[in-house]
């Protein structure tokens, strides 16, 4: 991964960011949340080779690739919360980014929750 590209794009936003939150706050706001998704955008085309290794193993050990699928999502889950709350937190709402830290952890429950049936499942036959 070029971290090296990554980080001086994020350092150039934030230091554009702090010298735009002297005149325009919600400039600022609006410049560190496509800051964010750039970054986001340039993690994710970096990462692809490593999803496409991910399924190629998955295949050679004859794995489900149901269980990828809800790895994947919840990763999606993470960034994208993490990358709103961070937003609010820029913007002085910590009470919004806290209720949305709230609502990403509900999503990646919910998104697990066939992953957690299945192993009751597998739990109550071992029980037998």
């Amino acid at each position: 991964m070029d971290i090296f590209n990554i980080v001086a794009v994020g350092v150039t936003i934030a230091v554009l960011a702090v010298l735009l939150r002297q005149y325009k706050q919600e400039y600022a706001v609006l410049l560190t949340l496509c800051g964010g998704i750039l970054i986001l955008i340039l993690i994710i085309t970096k990462a692809l080779p490593v999803f496409k290794e991910l399924d190629t193993l998955m295949k050679q050990g004859n794995i489900s690739t149901q269980y990828a699928v809800i790895l994947l999502k919840a990763l999606g889950i993470c960034f994208i919360t993490q990358l709103g709350s961070d937003a609010c937190q820029d913007a002085n709402e910590t009470a919004i980014a806290s209720k949305i830290e709230l609502a990403g952890k509900f999503a990646v429950l919910l998104v697990a929750l066939p992953l957690f049936s299945q192993v009751a499942s597998l739990a109550i036959n071992l029980l037998k």
